[in-house]
């Protein structure tokens, strides 16, 4: 069992991906018929650059300890999707435990 299959076993996770460090895509699984997976592990890629130069923004003005951020998430209405370093999944709001899903990610990213 790869490490997004074991994903894929969580509540609401619906597809789960990898991507590299310049955004090409490595490995996905799941529901994936509706989602262009390369672009995907793209827009992961883009966010989590995003995400730690804003928190290095941050930790410069506010000099809080605590950054880099280790994942992120972007909220929508049914689906989302939640990120840890280079592993994504995307999941179904209303069935999903955010918790779980971090957890799994946290676990995997440092595999």
């Amino acid at each position: 069992m790869t490490d997004l299959t074991s994903l894929l076993e969580l509540k609401g996770v619906v597809a789960a991906l990898r991507f590299y460090d310049d955004g090409t895509l490595a490995e996905a699984e799941g529901q994936l018929a509706q989602i262009d997976v390369n672009l995907a592990a793209e827009l992961c890629y883009a966010n989590g650059r995003i995400m730690h130069q804003n928190s290095d923004i941050f930790m410069t003005l506010s000099d809080a300890s605590g950054w880099p951020p280790q994942g992120w998430m972007m909220i929508g209405d049914a689906l989302s999707v939640c990120a840890i370093a280079g592993v994504a999944c995307f999941v179904r709001n209303g069935e999903v435990s955010f918790n779980d899903v971090f957890q799994a990610l946290t676990e995997i990213s440092k595999k």
